[in-house]
């Protein structure tokens, strides 16, 4: 009985790595046919490929060691994805993760090294429609606000958290799960809740 446990864990194993290799090239394949820039050791994983909606004319960057994690289970069911509007530009530093999250980057989004992004989060730069409704009757005319969003190195952004557009997040803070941060937020800084507000600085 021990045997066939240890049997069927290694099968389990040895097709995990196989997914993962497959959504890996995949990924890589997606990222060059939309010019997107990339450095080393960039994964995929979950086994699902994360979501590119990359406009022609705006401009990704992504660092080295960057991992997107992607889930098709009950744990979290959602997948990264990154969106570009044109003349957009995206920047995600170096050893940085996303837990599917989704950024939809209208502007300017600069995403800082070491930055954790926890499952289901959302990173805005636009009100996606503009505020007055006269102008949403004719949205080819009007275009939504929009204002760059700035995270710092060694964020912790945590599970199902939003992030709107104008927000700068000073390096080594944490955003609480559930958070909607429509403020800027110091260095070494802990905030939570909807608005997200000021709870306590961090020791370091």
């Amino acid at each position: 009985m021990l045997s066939l446990r240890l049997l069927y864990k290694g099968i389990w194993y040895f097709l995990f790595i196989i997914r993962n290799n497959i959504s890996n090239f995949y990924f890589h394949l997606l990222m060059r046919l939309n010019s997107i820039e990339f450095g080393n050791n960039v994964k995929a994983l979950g086994g699902v490929v994360p979501i590119l909606r990359i406009n022609r004319f705006s401009k990704v960057s992504i660092g080295n060691n960057c991992i997107f994690n992607s889930f098709n289970d009950v744990a979290w069911y959602c997948k990264s994805c990154i969106w570009t509007r044109p003349n957009a530009i995206l920047k995600i530093g170096n050893n940085t993760g996303l837990n599917g999250a989704l950024i939809y980057c209208s502007s300017r989004i600069t995403i800082g090294d070491y930055v954790m992004i926890g499952g289901g989060s959302k990173i805005f730069d636009t009100d996606f429609h503009p505020l007055f409704f006269v102008q949403r009757r004719a949205p080819s005319l009007y275009t939504a606000s929009s204002s760059p969003i700035v995270i710092g190195d060694d964020v912790f952004v945590g599970a199902n958290c939003i992030i709107l557009k104008g927000v700068h997040i000073g390096a080594r803070s944490i955003v609480a799960a559930g958070s909607v941060v429509t403020k800027s937020i110091g260095e070494d800084e802990l905030w939570g809740g909807n608005p997200a507000k000021f709870i306590k600085k961090i020791n370091i």
